[in-house]
Protein backbone atom coordinates (compact mmCIF):
# COMPACT_ATOMS: atom_id res chain seq x y z
CA UNK A 1 0.00 0.00 0.00
CA UNK A 2 1.63 3.51 -1.30
CA UNK A 3 1.98 5.93 1.83
CA UNK A 4 -0.94 7.72 -0.07
CA UNK A 5 -3.34 5.41 0.65
CA UNK A 6 -1.69 5.15 3.98
CA UNK A 7 -2.93 9.03 4.73
CA UNK A 8 -6.08 8.58 2.95
CA UNK A 9 -7.27 5.33 5.50
CA UNK A 10 -5.94 7.74 8.60
CA UNK A 11 -7.88 10.64 7.31
CA UNK A 12 -11.04 8.78 6.89
CA UNK A 13 -10.26 6.58 10.12
CA UNK A 14 -10.65 10.26 12.27
CA UNK A 15 -13.79 10.70 10.65
CA UNK A 16 -15.75 7.65 10.59
CA UNK A 17 -17.83 6.97 13.56
CA UNK A 18 -15.68 3.47 15.30
CA UNK A 19 -19.32 1.45 14.58
CA UNK A 20 -19.15 2.60 11.05
CA UNK A 21 -15.89 1.34 9.71
CA UNK A 22 -17.19 -1.35 8.63
CA UNK A 23 -20.29 0.09 6.41
CA UNK A 24 -17.95 3.04 5.21
CA UNK A 25 -15.05 0.48 3.47
CA UNK A 26 -17.76 -1.53 2.24
CA UNK A 27 -20.04 1.56 0.77
CA UNK A 28 -16.13 3.00 -0.68
CA UNK A 29 -16.18 -0.44 -2.03
CA UNK A 30 -19.57 -0.59 -3.72
CA UNK A 31 -18.74 3.15 -5.23
CA UNK A 32 -15.73 1.98 -7.27
CA UNK A 33 -17.35 -1.56 -8.49
CA UNK A 34 -20.22 0.16 -8.95
CA UNK A 35 -21.49 0.95 -12.98
CA UNK A 36 -23.96 3.08 -13.52
CA UNK A 37 -26.53 6.05 -11.91
CA UNK A 38 -25.35 6.14 -8.00
CA UNK A 39 -28.62 7.26 -7.02
CA UNK A 40 -29.98 3.71 -6.61
CA UNK A 41 -27.31 2.93 -3.90
CA UNK A 42 -27.61 3.11 -0.22
CA UNK A 43 -25.27 5.64 1.72
CA UNK A 44 -24.38 5.15 5.20
CA UNK A 45 -26.10 7.18 7.60
CA UNK A 46 -22.76 9.52 9.31
CA UNK A 47 -22.70 10.47 6.14
CA UNK A 48 -26.12 11.55 5.30
CA UNK A 49 -27.66 15.26 5.68
CA UNK A 50 -30.45 15.94 8.25
CA UNK A 51 -32.33 17.35 4.92
CA UNK A 52 -34.19 16.56 2.02
CA UNK A 53 -32.51 16.98 -1.43
CA UNK A 54 -35.89 18.61 -2.30
CA UNK A 55 -35.24 21.19 0.08
CA UNK A 56 -32.03 22.54 -1.84
CA UNK A 57 -34.42 23.70 -4.30
CA UNK A 58 -34.82 26.79 -1.30
CA UNK A 59 -30.96 27.88 -1.98
CA UNK A 60 -32.53 29.90 -5.25
CA UNK A 61 -34.22 32.10 -2.54
CA UNK A 62 -30.97 32.38 -0.59
CA UNK A 63 -30.86 36.28 -1.20
CA UNK A 64 -34.70 37.58 -2.09
CA UNK A 65 -33.42 41.00 -2.65
CA UNK A 66 -30.86 40.43 -5.29
CA UNK A 67 -34.35 37.99 -7.10
CA UNK A 68 -36.56 41.23 -6.23
CA UNK A 69 -33.66 43.35 -8.13
CA UNK A 70 -33.46 41.80 -11.50
CA UNK A 71 -36.70 43.47 -12.27
CA UNK A 72 -35.39 46.94 -12.30
CA UNK A 73 -32.58 46.78 -14.47
CA UNK A 74 -33.87 49.80 -16.69
CA UNK A 75 -31.74 47.86 -20.11
CA UNK A 76 -32.11 44.42 -20.91
CA UNK A 77 -28.11 44.46 -20.92
CA UNK A 78 -29.12 45.60 -17.01
CA UNK A 79 -31.71 43.14 -16.14
CA UNK A 80 -29.45 40.31 -17.22
CA UNK A 81 -26.76 41.59 -15.41
CA UNK A 82 -28.93 41.78 -12.37
CA UNK A 83 -29.93 38.00 -13.20
CA UNK A 84 -26.53 36.76 -13.61
CA UNK A 85 -25.47 38.58 -9.83
CA UNK A 86 -28.53 36.42 -8.76
CA UNK A 87 -27.60 33.30 -10.19
CA UNK A 88 -23.99 33.45 -8.63
CA UNK A 89 -25.36 34.18 -5.43
CA UNK A 90 -27.33 31.03 -5.15
CA UNK A 91 -24.26 29.09 -5.83
CA UNK A 92 -22.52 28.83 -2.45
CA UNK A 93 -25.81 28.30 -0.73
CA UNK A 94 -26.66 25.52 -3.45
CA UNK A 95 -22.53 23.79 -3.39
CA UNK A 96 -20.35 24.62 -0.43
CA UNK A 97 -22.39 26.42 2.73
CA UNK A 98 -22.23 22.91 4.15
CA UNK A 99 -18.33 22.48 3.48
CA UNK A 100 -18.08 25.99 5.08
CA UNK A 101 -20.41 25.23 8.52
CA UNK A 102 -19.82 21.23 9.20
CA UNK A 103 -15.92 20.82 7.46
CA UNK A 104 -17.85 18.45 4.89
CA UNK A 105 -20.68 17.91 2.13
CA UNK A 106 -23.34 14.93 3.05
CA UNK A 107 -25.63 13.24 1.20
CA UNK A 108 -29.47 14.60 1.54
CA UNK A 109 -32.33 12.16 1.59
CA UNK A 110 -33.60 11.23 -1.85
CA UNK A 111 -36.93 12.93 -2.26
CA UNK A 112 -40.20 10.29 -2.69
CA UNK A 113 -42.27 10.56 -5.45
CA UNK A 114 -45.15 13.67 -4.11
CA UNK A 115 -42.90 15.23 -1.55
CA UNK A 116 -43.24 18.91 -1.09
CA UNK A 117 -41.53 21.58 0.49
CA UNK A 118 -42.81 25.29 1.39
CA UNK A 119 -40.77 28.21 2.08
CA UNK A 120 -40.79 32.04 2.12
CA UNK A 121 -39.29 35.13 2.68
CA UNK A 122 -41.13 38.31 4.07
CA UNK A 123 -39.95 41.21 2.42
CA UNK A 124 -40.42 45.10 2.94
CA UNK A 125 -42.85 47.32 1.45
CA UNK A 126 -40.27 47.71 -1.84
CA UNK A 127 -39.27 44.20 -2.28
CA UNK A 128 -42.35 42.43 -1.02
CA UNK A 129 -42.42 38.64 -0.40
CA UNK A 130 -40.67 35.87 -1.79
CA UNK A 131 -42.17 32.88 -1.89
CA UNK A 132 -40.97 28.90 -2.81
CA UNK A 133 -43.01 26.04 -4.16
CA UNK A 134 -41.02 22.48 -4.59
CA UNK A 135 -42.53 18.83 -5.32
CA UNK A 136 -40.57 15.85 -6.32
CA UNK A 137 -42.38 14.91 -9.57
CA UNK A 138 -40.51 11.99 -10.63
CA UNK A 139 -38.98 9.32 -8.60
CA UNK A 140 -37.18 6.93 -11.44
CA UNK A 141 -35.62 8.98 -12.60
CA UNK A 142 -35.73 11.71 -9.51
CA UNK A 143 -36.88 14.72 -10.71
CA UNK A 144 -37.55 17.24 -8.69
CA UNK A 145 -40.02 20.58 -10.08
CA UNK A 146 -39.91 24.14 -8.18
CA UNK A 147 -41.90 27.38 -8.35
CA UNK A 148 -39.95 30.62 -7.00
CA UNK A 149 -41.84 34.13 -6.98
CA UNK A 150 -42.35 37.26 -6.35
CA UNK A 151 -45.36 39.09 -7.50
CA UNK A 152 -44.43 42.40 -6.38
CA UNK A 153 -41.24 42.64 -8.13
CA UNK A 154 -42.84 40.64 -10.59
CA UNK A 155 -40.19 37.95 -11.00
CA UNK A 156 -41.13 34.34 -11.64
CA UNK A 157 -38.45 31.54 -11.65
CA UNK A 158 -39.83 27.75 -12.41
CA UNK A 159 -37.70 24.41 -13.73
CA UNK A 160 -37.10 21.10 -12.71
CA UNK A 161 -34.18 19.53 -11.98
CA UNK A 162 -32.80 15.51 -11.94
CA UNK A 163 -28.85 14.40 -11.11
CA UNK A 164 -26.87 11.67 -12.77
CA UNK A 165 -23.88 10.51 -10.93
CA UNK A 166 -20.99 8.19 -11.72
CA UNK A 167 -18.17 7.54 -9.60
CA UNK A 168 -14.87 8.93 -11.06
CA UNK A 169 -11.33 7.92 -10.26
CA UNK A 170 -9.35 8.83 -7.90
CA UNK A 171 -12.60 7.79 -5.42
CA UNK A 172 -14.77 10.70 -6.55
CA UNK A 173 -18.62 11.22 -7.55
CA UNK A 174 -19.24 13.37 -10.87
CA UNK A 175 -22.59 14.78 -10.92
CA UNK A 176 -24.62 15.71 -14.13
CA UNK A 177 -27.33 18.08 -13.32
CA UNK A 178 -30.39 17.72 -15.81
CA UNK A 179 -32.94 19.71 -16.24
CA UNK A 180 -33.19 23.84 -16.15
CA UNK A 181 -34.62 26.45 -14.91
CA UNK A 182 -36.93 29.72 -16.83
CA UNK A 183 -36.86 32.94 -14.82
CA UNK A 184 -39.77 35.36 -16.00
CA UNK A 185 -39.75 39.19 -15.84
CA UNK A 186 -43.39 39.68 -17.15
CA UNK A 187 -43.53 43.73 -17.13
CA UNK A 188 -41.47 43.38 -19.96
CA UNK A 189 -42.24 40.06 -21.61
CA UNK A 190 -38.32 38.93 -21.10
CA UNK A 191 -37.78 35.19 -20.53
CA UNK A 192 -34.13 33.38 -19.23
CA UNK A 193 -33.21 30.54 -19.89
CA UNK A 194 -30.90 29.13 -17.30
CA UNK A 195 -29.02 25.61 -16.98
CA UNK A 196 -27.14 24.10 -14.35
CA UNK A 197 -23.41 22.78 -13.52
CA UNK A 198 -22.02 20.05 -13.25
CA UNK A 199 -20.66 18.64 -9.99
CA UNK A 200 -17.61 17.23 -8.66
CA UNK A 201 -18.05 15.45 -5.58
CA UNK A 202 -14.33 14.95 -4.25
CA UNK A 203 -12.93 13.89 -0.72
CA UNK A 204 -14.87 10.63 -0.33
CA UNK A 205 -12.25 8.50 0.73
CA UNK A 206 -11.18 10.55 3.57
CA UNK A 207 -14.67 10.97 4.40
CA UNK A 208 -14.69 14.45 3.93
CA UNK A 209 -16.57 14.75 0.69
CA UNK A 210 -16.88 19.09 -0.78
CA UNK A 211 -18.49 19.97 -4.08
CA UNK A 212 -16.13 21.73 -6.57
CA UNK A 213 -18.01 23.20 -10.43
CA UNK A 214 -16.90 22.41 -13.85
CA UNK A 215 -17.82 23.22 -16.96
CA UNK A 216 -20.02 26.00 -18.21
CA UNK A 217 -23.98 27.02 -18.21
CA UNK A 218 -25.51 29.35 -19.73
CA UNK A 219 -28.45 32.40 -19.09
CA UNK A 220 -29.79 33.13 -22.15
CA UNK A 221 -32.12 36.03 -22.53
CA UNK A 222 -35.46 36.51 -25.06
CA UNK A 223 -34.17 40.23 -25.76
CA UNK A 224 -31.10 38.03 -27.61
CA UNK A 225 -28.82 38.33 -24.85
CA UNK A 226 -26.72 35.44 -23.43
CA UNK A 227 -23.99 35.42 -20.38
CA UNK A 228 -21.93 32.84 -20.16
CA UNK A 229 -20.26 31.35 -17.19
CA UNK A 230 -17.04 28.87 -16.86
CA UNK A 231 -16.68 26.97 -13.75
CA UNK A 232 -13.17 26.23 -12.68
CA UNK A 233 -12.27 23.39 -10.37
CA UNK A 234 -8.16 23.99 -10.61
CA UNK A 235 -8.22 28.10 -10.80
CA UNK A 236 -7.19 28.81 -13.49
CA UNK A 237 -8.49 32.41 -13.51
CA UNK A 238 -7.56 33.54 -10.21
CA UNK A 239 -5.93 30.56 -8.65
CA UNK A 240 -8.26 29.27 -6.43
CA UNK A 241 -10.88 26.73 -6.16
CA UNK A 242 -14.19 27.45 -6.64
CA UNK A 243 -13.50 30.16 -9.43
CA UNK A 244 -15.26 31.80 -12.59
CA UNK A 245 -15.94 33.37 -15.10
CA UNK A 246 -19.01 34.93 -16.93
CA UNK A 247 -18.92 36.60 -20.02
CA UNK A 248 -22.26 38.54 -21.09
CA UNK A 249 -22.23 39.88 -24.44
CA UNK A 250 -25.21 39.63 -27.40
CA UNK A 251 -26.65 36.27 -28.68
CA UNK A 252 -25.48 37.12 -32.23
CA UNK A 253 -21.65 36.87 -31.07
CA UNK A 254 -21.00 40.35 -30.88
CA UNK A 255 -18.67 42.30 -28.04
CA UNK A 256 -19.25 41.83 -24.79
CA UNK A 257 -20.73 44.55 -22.52
CA UNK A 258 -19.82 43.26 -19.10
CA UNK A 259 -17.60 40.32 -17.55
CA UNK A 260 -17.67 39.17 -14.12
CA UNK A 261 -15.03 36.65 -12.31
CA UNK A 262 -13.99 35.59 -9.17
CA UNK A 263 -14.65 33.25 -7.08
CA UNK A 264 -18.61 31.78 -6.73
CA UNK A 265 -18.19 31.05 -3.33
CA UNK A 266 -16.64 34.27 -1.78
CA UNK A 267 -15.69 37.47 -3.69
CA UNK A 268 -16.19 38.46 -7.76
CA UNK A 269 -16.12 41.61 -9.63
CA UNK A 270 -17.55 42.84 -12.57
CA UNK A 271 -16.26 45.36 -15.53
CA UNK A 272 -18.55 47.36 -17.15
CA UNK A 273 -16.48 46.92 -20.48
CA UNK A 274 -17.48 50.28 -22.16
CA UNK A 275 -16.87 52.14 -19.32
CA UNK A 276 -13.99 50.48 -18.48
CA UNK A 277 -14.95 50.22 -14.53
CA UNK A 278 -14.48 47.46 -12.32
CA UNK A 279 -16.73 47.33 -9.28
CA UNK A 280 -18.40 44.66 -6.49
CA UNK A 281 -20.24 42.09 -8.12
CA UNK A 282 -20.88 39.86 -5.44
CA UNK A 283 -19.55 38.86 -2.05
CA UNK A 284 -21.11 35.48 -0.04
CA UNK A 285 -19.24 36.65 3.34
CA UNK A 286 -20.62 40.08 3.68
CA UNK A 287 -23.71 39.73 1.85
CA UNK A 288 -25.29 36.66 3.93
CA UNK A 289 -28.02 34.26 2.63
CA UNK A 290 -31.59 35.27 3.91
CA UNK A 291 -32.95 31.79 5.78
CA UNK A 292 -36.82 30.97 5.11
CA UNK A 293 -39.60 30.83 6.86
CA UNK A 294 -40.83 27.84 7.17
CA UNK A 295 -44.27 26.11 9.52
CA UNK A 296 -43.31 24.25 12.07
CA UNK A 297 -43.26 20.62 11.80
CA UNK A 298 -46.30 19.35 13.52
CA UNK A 299 -48.21 22.09 10.96
CA UNK A 300 -46.78 20.26 7.81
CA UNK A 301 -48.52 17.54 5.64
CA UNK A 302 -47.62 14.16 5.83
CA UNK A 303 -45.24 14.37 2.70
CA UNK A 304 -43.57 17.87 3.39
CA UNK A 305 -39.69 17.21 3.79
CA UNK A 306 -39.69 18.34 7.61
CA UNK A 307 -42.57 15.68 8.85
CA UNK A 308 -42.18 13.14 6.26
CA UNK A 309 -38.36 12.85 6.93
CA UNK A 310 -38.73 13.59 11.16
CA UNK A 311 -37.77 10.19 12.91
CA UNK A 312 -34.59 10.00 10.43
CA UNK A 313 -33.69 13.57 11.22
CA UNK A 314 -34.04 13.33 15.03
CA UNK A 315 -32.48 9.92 14.57
CA UNK A 316 -28.97 11.69 13.20
CA UNK A 317 -29.35 14.83 14.83
CA UNK A 318 -28.54 12.09 18.23
CA UNK A 319 -26.08 10.50 16.49
CA UNK A 320 -28.09 7.25 16.71
CA UNK A 321 -26.91 5.99 13.11
CA UNK A 322 -28.88 2.83 13.50
CA UNK A 323 -32.07 4.13 13.92
CA UNK A 324 -31.58 6.56 11.61
CA UNK A 325 -30.62 3.73 8.73
CA UNK A 326 -34.44 1.66 10.31
CA UNK A 327 -35.93 4.69 10.15
CA UNK A 328 -35.10 6.01 6.79
CA UNK A 329 -35.64 1.99 5.48
CA UNK A 330 -39.42 2.17 6.81
CA UNK A 331 -39.85 5.47 4.21
CA UNK A 332 -38.77 3.76 1.23
CA UNK A 333 -39.93 0.65 1.74
CA UNK A 334 -43.56 2.06 2.14
CA UNK A 335 -42.54 4.52 -0.94
CA UNK A 336 -41.75 0.71 -2.57
CA UNK A 337 -44.96 -0.47 -1.69
CA UNK A 338 -46.87 2.65 -2.95
CA UNK A 339 -45.34 2.21 -6.47
CA UNK A 340 -46.26 -0.99 -6.42
CA UNK A 341 -49.64 -0.09 -5.41
CA UNK A 342 -50.18 2.59 -8.28
CA UNK A 343 -48.77 0.34 -10.73
CA UNK A 344 -51.10 -2.49 -10.06
CA UNK A 345 -54.17 -0.08 -9.58
CA UNK A 346 -53.51 2.67 -11.98
CA UNK A 347 -54.53 4.99 -8.65
CA UNK A 348 -53.56 8.75 -8.77
CA UNK A 349 -50.83 10.20 -6.30
CA UNK A 350 -54.14 11.15 -3.89
CA UNK A 351 -55.10 7.86 -3.56
CA UNK A 352 -51.69 6.34 -3.62
CA UNK A 353 -51.13 8.84 -0.65
CA UNK A 354 -53.58 7.00 1.34
CA UNK A 355 -52.03 4.09 1.40
CA UNK A 356 -48.68 6.10 1.96
CA UNK A 357 -50.07 6.99 5.42
CA UNK A 358 -51.99 3.42 6.30
CA UNK A 359 -48.34 1.84 5.57
CA UNK A 360 -45.94 4.17 7.78
CA UNK A 361 -48.97 4.08 10.66
CA UNK A 362 -48.70 0.36 10.84
CA UNK A 363 -45.06 0.20 11.38
CA UNK A 364 -45.41 3.03 13.71
CA UNK A 365 -48.31 0.84 15.66
CA UNK A 366 -46.02 -2.33 15.60
CA UNK A 367 -42.86 -0.24 17.20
Amino acid sequence: MSNKDNFEDEGAAAEVPAEQKDSFRSFISTLAQFSGDLSSLTCPSFLLSSVSLLEYSQYWGDHPKLFASISKGKTPEERLLNATRWFISTLYGSYTSRSTSAGMEKKPYNPILGEQYFAQWTGDEETGDTVLKAEQVSHHPPIMGFHLENKKAGVILEGHCGQKSRFAMPAGIDVSQTGHAILTLPEFKEHYLITLPSLNIRGMVTARPFVELSGTTYIVSSAGLLTTIDYSTRGYFSGERHSFKATLKPINGGSAFYTAQGLWSGVSNFTDVKKNETTLFFDSDSDKSVPPEIKPVPEQGPLESHQLWSSVTNAINAKDFAAASKEKSQIEEAQRVLAKTRKEKGETQADALLVFELITSHEDTNE
